[in-house]
Protein backbone atom coordinates (compact mmCIF):
# COMPACT_ATOMS: atom_id res chain seq x y z
CA UNK A 1 0.00 0.00 0.00
CA UNK A 2 1.11 3.49 -1.06
CA UNK A 3 1.49 5.39 1.99
CA UNK A 4 0.11 9.63 2.58
CA UNK A 5 3.78 10.15 3.47
CA UNK A 6 5.16 8.64 0.46
CA UNK A 7 2.15 10.43 -1.56
CA UNK A 8 3.59 14.01 0.58
CA UNK A 9 7.14 13.31 -0.39
CA UNK A 10 6.34 12.49 -3.97
CA UNK A 11 3.99 15.14 -4.98
CA UNK A 12 6.11 17.89 -2.81
CA UNK A 13 8.58 16.84 -5.22
CA UNK A 14 6.25 16.89 -8.24
CA UNK A 15 5.20 20.45 -7.34
CA UNK A 16 9.00 21.60 -6.79
CA UNK A 17 9.71 20.65 -10.87
CA UNK A 18 6.37 21.85 -12.48
CA UNK A 19 7.57 24.85 -14.92
CA UNK A 20 6.40 27.87 -14.44
CA UNK A 21 4.64 28.57 -17.71
CA UNK A 22 2.71 24.89 -16.90
CA UNK A 23 2.55 26.30 -13.63
CA UNK A 24 0.94 29.66 -14.54
CA UNK A 25 -1.55 28.04 -17.17
CA UNK A 26 -3.23 26.00 -14.59
CA UNK A 27 -3.57 28.46 -11.92
CA UNK A 28 -5.09 30.69 -14.48
CA UNK A 29 -7.56 27.66 -15.45
CA UNK A 30 -7.87 27.15 -12.29
CA UNK A 31 -8.80 30.93 -10.61
CA UNK A 32 -11.53 30.65 -13.72
CA UNK A 33 -13.26 27.44 -12.59
CA UNK A 34 -13.29 28.84 -8.97
CA UNK A 35 -15.06 32.09 -10.15
CA UNK A 36 -17.55 29.99 -12.49
CA UNK A 37 -18.19 27.25 -9.40
CA UNK A 38 -18.56 30.87 -7.22
CA UNK A 39 -21.48 32.37 -9.12
CA UNK A 40 -23.92 29.36 -8.83
CA UNK A 41 -23.33 29.37 -5.17
CA UNK A 42 -24.91 32.46 -2.60
CA UNK A 43 -21.90 33.37 -0.83
CA UNK A 44 -21.02 36.08 1.67
CA UNK A 45 -18.27 34.82 3.99
CA UNK A 46 -15.65 32.47 2.75
CA UNK A 47 -11.99 31.00 3.95
CA UNK A 48 -9.48 31.04 2.00
CA UNK A 49 -5.87 29.57 2.37
CA UNK A 50 -2.87 31.74 0.96
CA UNK A 51 -0.14 30.26 -0.58
CA UNK A 52 3.14 28.99 0.31
CA UNK A 53 4.48 30.11 -3.41
CA UNK A 54 8.04 28.02 -2.55
CA UNK A 55 5.03 24.84 -3.30
CA UNK A 56 3.61 26.01 -6.02
CA UNK A 57 0.22 25.79 -4.35
CA UNK A 58 -3.20 26.70 -6.03
CA UNK A 59 -3.22 30.67 -5.91
CA UNK A 60 -6.48 32.06 -6.35
CA UNK A 61 -5.52 35.43 -4.20
CA UNK A 62 -5.98 37.23 -8.07
CA UNK A 63 -9.93 36.75 -7.26
CA UNK A 64 -9.69 38.61 -4.13
CA UNK A 65 -10.77 41.79 -5.80
CA UNK A 66 -13.80 40.41 -7.10
CA UNK A 67 -14.51 38.57 -3.81
CA UNK A 68 -14.35 41.99 -2.10
CA UNK A 69 -16.53 43.93 -4.71
CA UNK A 70 -19.05 41.05 -4.80
CA UNK A 71 -19.83 41.38 -1.29
CA UNK A 72 -18.12 38.68 0.07
CA UNK A 73 -16.24 38.63 3.47
CA UNK A 74 -12.85 36.81 2.95
CA UNK A 75 -11.67 35.15 5.89
CA UNK A 76 -7.50 33.58 6.01
CA UNK A 77 -5.79 31.69 9.24
CA UNK A 78 -2.94 32.39 11.14
CA UNK A 79 -1.06 29.06 12.46
CA UNK A 80 -0.77 28.30 16.42
CA UNK A 81 2.03 25.74 16.02
CA UNK A 82 2.06 25.40 19.92
CA UNK A 83 -1.10 24.00 19.94
CA UNK A 84 -1.95 23.05 16.52
CA UNK A 85 -4.40 24.45 15.60
CA UNK A 86 -5.60 27.79 13.46
CA UNK A 87 -7.17 31.35 14.73
CA UNK A 88 -9.21 33.13 12.24
CA UNK A 89 -9.23 36.74 10.93
CA UNK A 90 -11.43 38.88 8.28
CA UNK A 91 -9.09 39.31 5.82
CA UNK A 92 -10.13 43.00 3.74
CA UNK A 93 -8.19 45.33 1.32
CA UNK A 94 -5.45 46.93 3.65
CA UNK A 95 -4.78 44.04 5.67
CA UNK A 96 -1.06 43.38 5.51
CA UNK A 97 0.61 39.90 5.44
CA UNK A 98 3.45 38.24 6.53
CA UNK A 99 5.35 35.19 6.26
CA UNK A 100 5.08 32.30 9.34
CA UNK A 101 7.74 30.03 9.76
CA UNK A 102 6.36 27.67 7.27
CA UNK A 103 6.19 30.01 4.70
CA UNK A 104 2.31 30.92 4.84
CA UNK A 105 1.68 34.24 4.21
CA UNK A 106 -0.74 35.42 7.66
CA UNK A 107 -3.04 38.83 8.07
CA UNK A 108 -1.27 41.62 10.65
CA UNK A 109 -3.46 43.22 13.07
CA UNK A 110 -6.47 41.81 11.47
CA UNK A 111 -10.20 40.79 13.13
CA UNK A 112 -10.54 37.96 14.60
CA UNK A 113 -13.84 36.23 13.63
CA UNK A 114 -15.60 32.67 14.59
CA UNK A 115 -16.05 30.30 11.67
CA UNK A 116 -19.49 29.59 12.36
CA UNK A 117 -21.40 31.37 9.70
CA UNK A 118 -18.74 30.57 7.03
CA UNK A 119 -20.04 29.13 3.88
CA UNK A 120 -17.41 27.97 2.25
CA UNK A 121 -14.02 26.81 2.97
CA UNK A 122 -11.31 26.31 0.57
CA UNK A 123 -8.98 23.80 1.53
CA UNK A 124 -5.34 22.98 0.11
CA UNK A 125 -4.31 19.91 -0.75
CA UNK A 126 -1.27 17.54 -2.18
CA UNK A 127 -3.33 15.15 -3.93
CA UNK A 128 -7.48 14.16 -3.77
CA UNK A 129 -9.34 11.08 -4.64
CA UNK A 130 -12.34 10.42 -6.57
CA UNK A 131 -14.38 9.75 -2.88
CA UNK A 132 -13.42 13.58 -1.67
CA UNK A 133 -10.23 11.93 0.90
CA UNK A 134 -7.02 14.13 0.39
CA UNK A 135 -3.49 14.26 1.22
CA UNK A 136 -2.23 17.28 2.89
CA UNK A 137 0.41 17.96 4.94
CA UNK A 138 0.38 15.35 7.41
CA UNK A 139 -0.55 18.26 10.41
CA UNK A 140 -4.34 18.18 10.88
CA UNK A 141 -5.14 21.60 11.14
CA UNK A 142 -7.54 21.49 8.45
CA UNK A 143 -8.88 17.90 9.23
CA UNK A 144 -9.51 20.04 12.78
CA UNK A 145 -11.05 22.88 10.75
CA UNK A 146 -13.26 21.31 8.63
CA UNK A 147 -15.00 18.81 11.55
CA UNK A 148 -15.83 22.20 13.21
CA UNK A 149 -18.01 23.81 10.34
CA UNK A 150 -21.33 22.98 8.26
CA UNK A 151 -19.36 25.10 5.39
CA UNK A 152 -18.79 23.50 1.86
CA UNK A 153 -15.76 22.38 1.61
CA UNK A 154 -13.62 22.57 -1.54
CA UNK A 155 -10.49 21.34 -2.58
CA UNK A 156 -8.25 23.18 -5.17
CA UNK A 157 -5.66 21.14 -6.91
CA UNK A 158 -3.53 21.79 -9.79
CA UNK A 159 -4.25 18.09 -10.76
CA UNK A 160 -7.07 15.52 -11.31
CA UNK A 161 -7.90 13.75 -8.35
CA UNK A 162 -5.97 9.57 -8.05
CA UNK A 163 -8.49 6.95 -8.01
CA UNK A 164 -7.97 5.87 -4.57
CA UNK A 165 -6.07 6.82 -1.34
CA UNK A 166 -6.37 3.70 0.70
CA UNK A 167 -5.08 4.87 4.18
CA UNK A 168 -8.31 7.04 5.20
CA UNK A 169 -8.16 7.52 8.95
CA UNK A 170 -11.34 8.07 10.97
CA UNK A 171 -10.71 11.63 11.60
CA UNK A 172 -10.41 12.36 8.17
CA UNK A 173 -13.08 14.85 6.74
CA UNK A 174 -14.14 13.85 2.89
CA UNK A 175 -14.63 17.68 0.56
CA UNK A 176 -18.00 18.01 -0.73
CA UNK A 177 -16.14 19.10 -4.01
CA UNK A 178 -12.85 19.43 -5.58
CA UNK A 179 -11.61 21.86 -8.27
CA UNK A 180 -8.97 21.89 -10.56
CA UNK A 181 -7.99 23.46 -13.47
CA UNK A 182 -9.99 20.75 -15.85
CA UNK A 183 -12.84 19.56 -14.20
CA UNK A 184 -14.83 20.26 -10.70
CA UNK A 185 -15.60 17.51 -8.85
CA UNK A 186 -18.92 16.99 -6.61
CA UNK A 187 -19.26 14.62 -4.14
CA UNK A 188 -22.03 15.45 -2.53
Amino acid sequence: MITKSYFRKVLLQYRMILDRVMYSQRNEQLCESVANFLERKAISKLHIFLPIQKNNEPDITSLLPAFWSGNIQVVVSKTDFMFKQMRHYLMEEQTALIENRKGIPEPVDAEEISIEDLDLIFVPLLLSDRNGFRVGYGGGYYDRLLKETKALKVGLSLSPPVDEILQTEDWDVPLDYLITPFKTYNYG
